[in-house]
């Protein structure tokens, strides 16, 4: 994955944390969308530091946001890529910081987050260590950038692992459609690509996203381009 912890998380001491999760809204096309676990409104736990090795971890996004503002949650929080792309305000000693969610941090307990080095000297003097936080959900934070979207290595007519960037809250369905044919809902692999292990054919294809928030946009010609950063108009909000 990439990772290198500043801090063990074995050392970790015991952490205080309010209701662990709440259940998503419901899409507002009405339509039924899977519900997935959000962290409640504010959880109090311990912050460490490190830096991505390559890429910008488990979440697969090509390059780290901007600013190397970023975050990695314990398996309980990144639940299966569930959480990749949302954004939490982490609030500690020195103050508040906003990061992404890109990265899984497999040793942490819940209430463990993991900061970048820029990250975490936003919000405490990096020569702690370890520090106590809170973080928070960001609802329908601005991203500035409408959505992207990434062909997989490997994809073909048979195959589609498609990536989706820049949609701001935590997504819970993908759906792709191609020419003529009815949608078809994707399977979220951990890393956060989106797989119909049978493909979709030869493409272009529509792409239908739903976030943690009910909001469900559409976008249009989607090309079977594997590797190539794929840019749109199409915003989530």
């Amino acid at each position: 994955m990439g990772r290198l912890s500043c801090v063990l998380a074995a050392v970790l001491t015991a952490t205080s944390l309010l209701p662990a999760h709440a259940l998503a809204q419901s899409a507002q096309s009405g339509e039924s969308t899977a519900a997935v676990l959000v962290p409640a409104k504010v959880i109090r736990g311990k912050a460490t530091f490190y830096e991505l090795q390559s890429g910008a971890g488990n979440c697969s996004y090509p390059s780290p946001p901007a600013g190397n503002l970023y975050a990695a949650l314990s398996p309980r929080e990144y639940a299966a890529a569930a959480a990749c792309g949302g954004y939490l305000n982490v609030t500690g000693p020195r103050g508040t910081v906003r990061v992404k969610v890109v990265d899984q941090c497999p040793e942490c307990p819940a209430g463990h987050i993991d900061l970048s080095r820029t990250a975490f000297s936003r919000v405490a003097n990096p020569g702690n260590g370890m520090v106590g936080v809170t973080y928070r959900p960001v609802r329908n934070p601005r991203v500035g950038r409408p959505l992207s979207f990434r062909v997989k290595e490997g994809s073909s007519q048979w195959w589609l692992a498609l990536l989706v960037i820049d949609h701001g809250n935590p997504l819970t369905s993908v759906e792709v459609k191609a020419a003529g044919g009815a949608w078809r809902k994707l399977a979220r692999a951990d890393y956060n690509y989106w797989i119909a292990e049978s493909g979709m054919g030869r493409g272009p294809f529509a792409v239908r996203v739903t976030d943690n928030r009910g909001h469900r946009v559409t976008a249009k010609r989607v090309r079977l381009a594997p590797t190539v950063i794929q840019r749109t108009t199409t915003r989530m909000y």
